[in-house]
């Protein structure tokens, strides 16, 4: 079967080797690639925009790539110059089946124009009309209205500008989600956001594999972390909630004045962020309002080892977000075994259960998470009891060898029910 991927990233492997610079997430796909080009029932070629002058066309380990010039403007926005990019992909390649990776950008809706009668396979990623609902966070107008500065209103970098954008992607994913058939999700969140907007849609359950760093790693022991240390993902638009956890530090900071947060993406050296945008620049000022400077790192970008060894030293790992599907963060703090706690949200209900493998809180209710944290902070046994059940948790959803065979048959069923309808 000859399997078309579209995706917003060139993967690692790919971009090693041909010396382009990619994407930290997607790591799911990593995996998933590496065991379908090295099966011989499958040909896996991608579809993808990255930074170079000319158009690619390579193999690499087994997979076919076309690359093409434009990075994040051909992936954000329309163009006929990306219609004309997949119709080249489609008669160099010839798939048997297109599997979309997102919504969130135009090449897949692109594909979608100009296709015949190959079949489609939607995986989302985020629903970006949920996301641009919740990406405020929270935040008073009155806060949102203190990151409109002159400057970065001229430069269109404010989180007003930013939700304007998601609202207009969000149009066009409503078309790539009336014009597919098949879907995959991991959660019933993502099933149920989906069906709501194409009730005839195909919903198949599959769950991601993780990075190969974390089948691998250490487990995280209590007798090896940094105490009173806090692990919070990348935090560097209101949506991801880090102010809901900087406004809970402070109340934590009364019992714990060494307690320190450790805050992993975006551009920083030396614990301290790089050319703040606007969100971050907001979050820097509260920082300084509650004398919290001496309790926060802005660690930046990490590789998947980088980012296992933080989690073997926290004490706790924190995921604030308004909205979100499945958080990586989560999932591979939890494959390590760090305590986590997440707010009740999106599809984050199903990786945590309360209280029994971790914590869950109400998003806006920094008192409770605050709480949380200090709870965990005082209590060894449930640690490690949250420890152990999240590990345990995490090891069947991620299991390698049983998510690949999912979606191997998610691809032949696809194929078999297309074929069907053919000859109806």
């Amino acid at each position: 079967m000859r399997v078309l991927w579209i995706l917003n990233m060139v993967l690692p492997s790919v971009a090693k080797e041909l010396n382009i610079k990619t994407s930290a997430s997607g790591g799911w796909l990593v995996d998933y690639s590496n065991k379908l080009s090295s099966d011989p029932e499958f040909e896996l070629a991608t579809m993808t925009y990255a930074n170079v002058k000319e158009p690619i066309d390579k193999v690499v380990n087994n997979i076919r790539n076309f690359i093409f010039p434009g990075a994040g403007k051909r992936l954000l926005f329309n163009s006929k110059q990306c219609l004309k990019d997949c119709k080249k992909v489609l008669e160099e390649f010839r798939p048997d089946l297109i599997h979309i990776h997102g919504t969130e950008y135009a090449v897949g809706y692109s594909m979608l124009r100009v296709k015949e009668n190959e079949p489609t396979l939607l995986t989302i990623q985020g629903v970006l009309s949920r996301i641009s609902e919740e990406y405020y966070g929270g935040l008073k107008s009155s806060d949102i209205r203190s990151m409109s500065k002159i400057k970065d209103l001229l430069k269109l970098k404010t989180p007003f500008f930013a939700k304007k954008l998601f609202i207009k992607n969000a149009k066009r994913e409503r078309y790539v989600l009336k014009n597919v058939k098949y879907v995959t999700g991991r959660t019933t969140w993502d099933k149920a956001t989906m069906l709501s907007i194409n009730s005839d849609l195909k919903y198949y359950r599959l769950n991601y594999n993780l990075r190969e760093e974390f089948y691998s790693a250490e487990k995280w022991n209590y007798a090896n972390i940094d105490k009173y240390t806090i692990l919070a993902g990348a935090s560097s638009y209101p949506l991801k909630g880090l102010h809901v956890l900087i406004d809970a530090l402070r109340i934590i900071k009364n019992d714990y004045p060494n307690v320190l947060l450790r805050v992993v993406g975006g551009n920083a050296k030396d614990g301290k962020l790089v050319k703040p945008n606007s969100y971050e620049k907001f979050i820097l000022k509260k920082i300084s309002r509650y004398g919290l400077e001496e309790n926060v790192e802005f660690i930046g970008r990490k590789s998947a080892t980088e980012v296992s060894k933080e989690l073997l030293k926290a004490n706790v790992c924190v995921v604030t977000s308004a909205m979100e599907g499945a958080s990586a963060t989560v999932c591979e703090a939890m494959m390590v075994g760090t305590p986590c706690i997440c707010a009740f949200r999106g599809g984050m209900t199903e990786l945590l259960r309360d209280r029994e493998s971790g914590f869950c809180y109400d998003f806006p209710e920094y008192p409770v998470l605050a709480e949380r944290v200090k709870t965990l902070f005082e209590d060894r046994n449930l640690c490690e009891k949250f420890s152990k059940e999240t590990i345990k948790d995490a090891e069947e959803r991620h299991n390698r060898e049983k998510n690949i065979l999912v979606l191997k048959s998610i691809y032949k069923e696809v194929e078999e029910k297309e074929s069907k309808n053919e000859k109806m």
